[in-house]
């Protein structure tokens, strides 16, 4: 059988034990045409020296960036290297659970040839090795090509390392972000057309560890919330006649007590570039005590009063 090839595409950082540990579990492939690419950002030799006895069993592509291009610019580094008809993105702490995990992927891409990626459950594994099943919102998963926007509620489709895609996607990550670059990535997907399908099957285990930059994002509010602010500009004022994307916005204001517009600006925003609608939402929010806005029904109540009379342009 010919074979199409899939370039599973590394982007690394130390760690060579991570790497080593996903290099093997791609060996485990019952699908053998595959090729490894890895794009090293490692200030030492350590995942070179870790691999090196690897090249022999399967097809390694390795890079070491001098310097170092850093995340997201080195998840593109390595998607700009693959060659194969097929490619994923597959962080180094994370690895493939099931033998059959590429072949089911190709499969489902061959009996489904309008389709331009796959994505599998959310599958999360502690240190301890408890297994966390991530996913939510089943009917986000069915109604995301209506409504792509709503992945920044709830990112359904996961980490990069969930997704297969076809060759001839060419979108890529926006180098900007780090706390919302895969749900703009994957807004970007379906905004261009592209169709997907979900496999609802423990094919890939997501690696958690304090090393992460989720944990880092989680642990730095201002990250999380110039990313939102700038996602909303990039989404536009439109986008929020959708009352959950309304209601999304609301709630990161109040959750993250932001009382005025030096609030966000402080966190790197340029305050030209903060839609109309947010500074209509912050314009009610400030007249009232965040002990109030806190108030389930008040908050709602609220919210409900300020879309209506939110800004058109």
């Amino acid at each position: 059988m010919n074979q199409p090839l899939v370039s599973i595409c590394i982007p690394a950082y130390k760690k060579p034990e991570y790497v080593v540990r996903c290099i093997e579990s791609v060996l485990k492939q019952t699908y053998k045409q595959v090729e490894i690419v890895i794009s090293d950002d490692s200030p030492n030799q350590d995942i070179k020296l870790a691999i090196e006895s690897y090249n022999s069993s399967i097809s390694i592509k390795y890079y070491h960036n001098h310097p170092a291009l850093k995340s997201p610019t080195n998840w593109n580094n390595a998607l700009n290297i693959a060659s194969g008809s097929f490619y994923m993105l597959m962080h180094q702490d994370d690895w493939f659970e099931a033998e059959n995990a590429i072949e089911t992927y190709v499969q489902t891409f061959e009996t489904n040839p309008q389709v331009d990626f796959v994505f599998c459950r959310n599958t999360a594994i502690q240190p301890d090795g408890q297994v966390l099943r991530l996913q939510a919102i089943p009917s986000l998963l069915t109604d995301m090509q209506k409504h792509p926007n709503h992945l920044v509620r709830a990112n359904v489709i996961g980490p990069p390392s969930n997704t297969m895609l076809r060759s001839n996607v060419s979108v890529r990550y926006d180098e900007a972000y780090i706390w919302l670059v895969d749900v703009d990535y994957y807004v970007q997907l379906l905004e261009s057309g592209h169709a997907y399908n979900y496999l609802d099957a423990h094919l890939v285990s997501i690696g958690l560890h304090e090393d992460q930059t989720t944990v880092f994002c989680r642990n730095n509010e201002d990250v999380i919330i110039k990313e939102n602010i700038w996602f909303a500009s990039k989404i536009g004022n439109k986008a929020f006649k959708d009352i959950l994307i309304y209601d999304y916005y609301w709630r990161l204001l109040r959750n993250y007590k932001i009382r005025s517009i030096n609030d966000i600006t402080i966190t790197g925003v340029d305050q030209d570039t903060i839609l109309p609608v947010i500074l209509h939402m912050l314009g009610l929010q400030k007249n009232f005590p965040l002990s109030i806005l806190k108030i389930g029904v008040v908050s709602k109540t609220l919210m409900f009063f300020n879309y209506l009379f939110k800004p058109n342009h």
